[in-house]
């Protein structure tokens, strides 16, 4: 029914405001977002905008599943920073919001965004251990203790069936810098 009434709002040509919680709706039925917190507007993007690029760290948690880290900058470059978590680990994220060394910062990781065994060398790659794996249909939710985060979660496409995703296998994860957002601390 989403799709029907997206395009009979596109034939009338006409604004339509739709107020709704779902996101799913909100993200399939929308050309412009709105996300508020307490009666302010966040971000007013396009939902790909709003979901690929979230300007804090409120916006990453609220539009869809998200994977956080929290850390302190360490070095900062125009398109790339070098995060030290509280665990000790150090990783590279877009610098978003932050600016400078020493800030705080909670980086945020689309679930689709990490590859499983990467065949290229990405700018981040960690071992992990699997501690649920959930089919889906058109993919497969896993969720492992990455990083001391004991609820880091990878969408995985059931094109990669030849994978071995098993529950208790430890497997390395790699992301790209650039798809890992340094915001502001939680």
């Amino acid at each position: 029914m989403q799709y029907e009434i997206k395009h009979i709002h596109e034939s009338i040509g006409v604004t339509v405001v739709y107020v709704t919680h779902d996101q799913g709706e909100a993200l399939t039925m929308s050309n412009r977002i709105a996300v508020f917190n307490d009666g302010k507007v966040q971000q007013l993007s396009s939902p790909s905008v709003l979901y690929e690029e979230p300007v804090n760290s409120f916006v990453a948690e609220f539009i869809g599943e998200n994977n956080t880290f929290a850390g302190e900058v360490i070095d900062v470059e125009k398109d790339k920073c070098k995060v030290k978590l509280t665990s000790g680990t150090e990783i590279f994220a877009n610098p978003i919001v932050v600016k400078t060394k020493g800030e705080k910062t909670t980086m945020s990781l689309r679930p689709e965004r990490a590859i499983i065994d990467p065949k290229n060398k990405m700018d981040n790659n960690h071992k992990g251990k699997i501690e649920e794996v959930i089919y889906h249909g058109d993919h497969t939710r896993v969720r492992l203790n990455l990083l001391d985060n004991k609820n880091f979660i990878l969408k995985v496409p059931n094109s990669s069936a030849r994978m071995d995703i098993k529950l208790g296998n430890e497997i390395t994860v790699g992301w790209d810098s650039h798809d890992c957002r340094a915001l502001d601390p939680k």
